[in-house]
């Protein structure tokens, strides 16, 4: 006896940020009053890069803009998954983890370009103090932004795995990251089917 499969009951392969509609990927609403907390906390941590005038910034941004980029990231993030955001002061920067859930240290990577709907994770390869400390990366997308509120798209995840199984390249310009383009993110754990 032979058996024969059709074509419906072949695997669709893993699904990923890059294999969903755009408007099914979560969209996190920041209100004024949270902007005002994300640009208290940006300014305190933009005046630690002082002495290194700014530290490594993409696009033309200062580093004022980078910083408050990276908090909407990560406050988005927080906030979907009912977590608090870090808010002290590190000199320089912090450990390379932004939160934790459920006993897993997350770093938030977290873009407003506008170049593309959903950008690749990039993970900076060239701070070796703080390469890769996390066990999980998230890309966010802020895709609005202005002094009534912010829509920050939470684009998914990469393992530490994933993303140290690439050789670094330089990519945007000349600094040295990690990239892992959107076919080859997760979606986040809430969002995955069992």
């Amino acid at each position: 006896m032979s058996i024969t499969h059709s074509d419906r009951e072949k695997s669709l392969g893993p699904i990923s940020p890059a294999s969903v509609p755009l408007r099914a990927l979560p969209v996190v609403e920041l209100t004024n009053e949270q902007l005002q907390r994300v640009d208290d906390l940006a300014q305190e941590r933009s005046e630690t890069y002082d002495p290194i005038d700014g530290g490594v910034l993409f696009g033309g941004q200062d580093s004022l803009t980078s910083h408050q980029i990276g908090l909407l990231g990560e406050l988005a993030v927080a906030q979907f998954y009912g977590l608090s955001i870090d808010s002290d002061i590190y000199r320089l920067g912090d450990d390379g983890t932004d939160l934790v859930l459920h006993g897993s240290t997350i770093d938030v990577k977290a873009t407003a370009t506008d170049a593309m709907e959903r950008p690749e994770l990039l993970v900076r390869a060239d701070k070796s103090h703080k390469s890769l400390n996390a066990d999980l990366y998230i890309r966010a997308h802020v895709i609005n932004w202005d002094s009534t509120g912010a829509r920050v798209r939470i684009i998914g995840a990469a393992s530490k795995a994933t993303v140290q199984d690439r050789e670094p390249q330089r990519h945007p310009w000349e600094t040295k990251n990690y990239v892992v383009p959107p076919r080859e993110l997760s979606l986040l754990p809430a969002l995955q089917s069992s």
